[in-house]
């Protein structure tokens, strides 16, 4: 039973020391409230009072799971309150931390929808980084009373108050998440599993949260769960950890590592989401890391962290955090599952400029067919083989003139490229006595070329010059290659 002091009027409010504001619907009607002192003069019956939390904290708790686990971690409770529907929902205490709000992110709202305050678990509220108010006892809301569970005083916390609300607002959520059949094992032992590696906790203290976890989730087999921290401890193996836990809860990583980054848990994985494949010739990717979206131009890349390390400290100034080859993996294998795929239009795609460059190689860096001999050269022509209708060339002058223009390619993509977009195919050419290995490609295939953006410029350039200079006796149009482009 607590002490016949506890304040429970305005004037008593005040007498005590503390700053209190007149509020109705739990909202202070005071302009400036923060800053006003308000009297026991300026309250009138239908007043709620509303203690300022100015070097106070009020641990509010909105969902019946936190409150399992309050006597397990939360100490020297003085001052507890609450109304008759939500009982020992409030904890006072003489302190001063950054005010926070636990909920479950919109990932798992599914796991919510009977709960009264959906996904929004509790919150530590404080006038330390804004101005906060809870409406005390000796008020009145939605026709019931706010009193008094416990008042032995408003003291100081003996201990890390925001670490152990933070335990407590996990084992909530993680028990709202646990399994109802079939996975519990594996779910305590990758839980076991995150707290060995990612923070300081020691095995007792891991085992007493995992068993404490599985009695209060209604687990029929929590006896079995007492040494999973000990167990994750000691194994030299593989450890289960977050992407396990999101398999099992249905989500992604980054939402399971929200949860333990609220016991400061930094998990790598949850750092890369949002993983686009653009759906092109060679495929490139885009991951967002932070906030920075990161461009991957080659799947060997994004294969290899070794080589994400670079990229990250290249695009975003930092040092990469570390992570394993095993984690690596996981956090690939959770990203492919979510991976958004983009379309994209053949013209906008790699091969696509690759394209546009053929076409203008084809037409500008051409020599009439009486000059076939010109294959022989080392200048990189292509010849206009008039009579058959078709372009001529060898595949090294092609890529050399992909080089000249600074355009990165793998060689046997490129070919395929030429094959299948083209028609092309490679054949052996005798020119003067001299048997060579050419590729030809029939100039209709270019003509009916469709590459939309880079199309429509070739097409609007040769109607300007077919204009301006008019066309050969066989259509074709007298090209200025100097000056196109």
């Amino acid at each position: 039973m607590f002490k016949t002091d506890a304040p429970t009027t305005p004037a008593e409010w005040i007498s005590a020391g503390y700053e209190i504001t007149p509020c109705i619907d739990k909202k202070p009607i005071t302009k400036d409230w923060g800053n006003v002192i308000s009297t026991a003069k300026d309250f009138k019956p239908e007043h709620q009072i509303g203690l300022k939390l100015k070097g106070l904290v009020d641990f509010d708790i909105d969902n019946h799971y936190i409150k399992r686990f309050v006597e397990k971690y939360l100490r020297s409770r003085g001052a507890v309150y609450g109304r008759k529907s939500n009982p020992l929902s409030h904890f006072l205490f003489n302190n001063s931390l950054a005010s926070f709000k636990y909920f479950l992110p919109k990932e798992l709202e599914k796991y919510c929808k009977d709960f009264p305050h959906g996904v929004t678990l509790c919150e530590i509220r404080c006038f330390k980084d804004s101005a906060h108010q809870s409406i005390v006892p000796g008020s009145i809301v939605e026709n019931e009373t706010v009193e008094w569970s416990k008042y032995a005083s408003i003291n100081e916390y003996n201990g890390d108050l925001a670490h152990d609300i933070g335990k407590i607002a996990l084992s909530g959520a993680l028990s709202i998440l646990y399994p109802s059949k079939g996975n519990r094992d594996n779910y305590c032992t990758s839980i076991a599993g995150v707290l060995s590696q990612h923070t300081e906790w020691s095995a007792g203290e891991i085992d007493e949260f995992v068993y404490n976890l599985a009695v209060f989730s209604n687990d029929e087999n929590a006896k079995n769960k007492m040494s999973k921290g000990t167990n994750a401890k000691n194994s030299k193996g593989n450890k289960l950890g977050i992407p396990t836990i999101a398999e099992i809860v249905g989500c992604t990583n980054g939402t399971i590592g929200k949860l333990f980054s609220w016991i400061g848990v930094k998990d790598s994985g949850s750092l890369f989401t949002d993983l686009k494949c653009y759906m092109t010739i060679p495929k490139y990717w885009e991951l967002k890391y932070k906030d920075h979206v990161l461009r991957i131009m080659d799947t060997a890349i994004l294969m290899s962290y070794s080589k994400m390390q670079v990229i990250i400290e290249e695009n975003c100034f930092e040092t990469a955090p570390p992570v394993t080859p095993k984690d690596w993996r996981q956090i690939r294998a959770e990203l492919y599952k979510n991976v958004q795929k983009v379309d994209v239009p053949y013209e906008q795609s790699f091969f696509g400029v690759i394209a546009f460059y053929f076409i203008e190689f084809c037409e500008k860096r051409t020599h009439s067919s009486e000059l076939k001999e010109g294959l022989l050269g080392k200048f990189g022509m292509c010849w206009d083989d008039r009579e058959n209708k078709r372009y001529v060339f060898k595949l090294e002058a092609f890529t050399g003139y992909l080089r000249h223009n600074r355009i990165s390619f793998e060689q046997r993509a490129l070919t395929a490229m030429l094959r299948e977009r083209f028609g092309a195919e490679s054949i052996k050419l005798t020119i003067k006595k001299k048997e060579l290995r050419v590729w030809i490609v029939p100039k209709v295939n270019l003509e009916t070329f469709e590459n939309n953006d880079k199309g429509k410029y070739l097409v609007a350039k040769r109607k300007e010059w077919e204009e301006k200079y008019g066309t050969h006796p066989d259509g074709s149009i007298k090209w200025k290659p100097d000056n196109v482009f």
